[in-house]
């Protein structure tokens, strides 16, 4: 074990850690100047399986086979989840690089839930959006966000969860993984994802490059499944895209 970084065990002790401190210990000099890929690709019409961008992770640390993330970001997961090993504390990756496809069948078997069919397509819509992202809009569709342990939030609460998830906050930065759906209070977009992190050296890059593109009036159209009608009527881009871990637009 390295003795730089304290025991998690110390760490959920004492103090336990928070969004803010896996922020903190990333270190932005260490990244290399980043290639962005063209906007179709962020907006999920990639195949990872086909691209050599992206690698397959091992099944050591993942749940499944077929979970793929850019080489950059996958490198750095392995590198973390040995350290967390050697600590006692198990990262298996549960999902990785989504393509839009991918997206879409969760949307759209959400979008035509029976507890859902009633409500106002605008109402639906939100309702899917406190977990799930539209699709072209995921930043599972980047090859940079994995999720962790569990998709529950109240497992991270106590027992194993919450070592794992102290851990994380602990030490993730020091891979280039960030927390990015917190505990905030005036955060928009999402509910908080304690399983969600994102390998910032590329992804803070291809939030930039959407951005830049949405400002511009060059990002296409959001569509292709069911309820895309109701686009315009929601601030997907500045409330759910952009509604992230407020210290990573510092």
């Amino acid at each position: 074990m390295d003795d730089s970084r304290p025991s998690v065990d110390a760490i959920h002790v004492n103090k336990p850690p928070t969004a803010v401190d896996a922020i903190e210990r990333f270190d932005s000099s260490d990244v290399e100047p980043v290639v962005v890929p063209p906007l179709t690709e962020l907006l999920g019409h990639v195949t990872p399986a086909k691209d050599s961008s992206f690698a397959e992770l091992p099944a050591r640390i993942s749940s499944r086979k077929g979970l793929f993330l850019r080489t950059e970001a996958l490198e750095a997961f392995i590198q973390m989840h040995d350290a967390a090993e050697k600590d006692g504390v198990i990262l298996t990756a549960l999902s990785a690089t989504r393509p839009f496809s991918h997206q879409a069948s969760i949307w759209n078997r959400k979008w035509k839930r029976p507890q859902t069919m009633g409500m106002a397509p605008l109402a639906r819509a939100r309702d899917i959006l406190k977990y799930s992202s539209m699709p072209g809009t995921s930043r599972h569709h980047w090859g940079t966000d994995v999720d962790i342990y569990s998709l529950e939030p109240s497992d991270f609460d106590a027992g194993e969860g919450a070592r794992v998830l102290a851990w994380l906050r602990s030490h993730a930065g020091q891979f280039g993984f960030v927390e990015v759906y917190t505990e905030e209070e005036h955060r928009p977009g999402y509910q908080p994802e304690a399983w969600h992190w994102s390998y910032l050296p590329l992804s803070g890059a291809f939030l930039t490059a959407i951005n830049d593109a949405n400002d511009k009036g060059a990002l296409p159209p959001l569509e292709g499944f069911e309820g895309a009608f109701v686009v315009d009527s929601l601030h997907i881009i500045r409330d759910y895209v952009n509604g992230i871990n407020a210290t990573l637009g510092e």
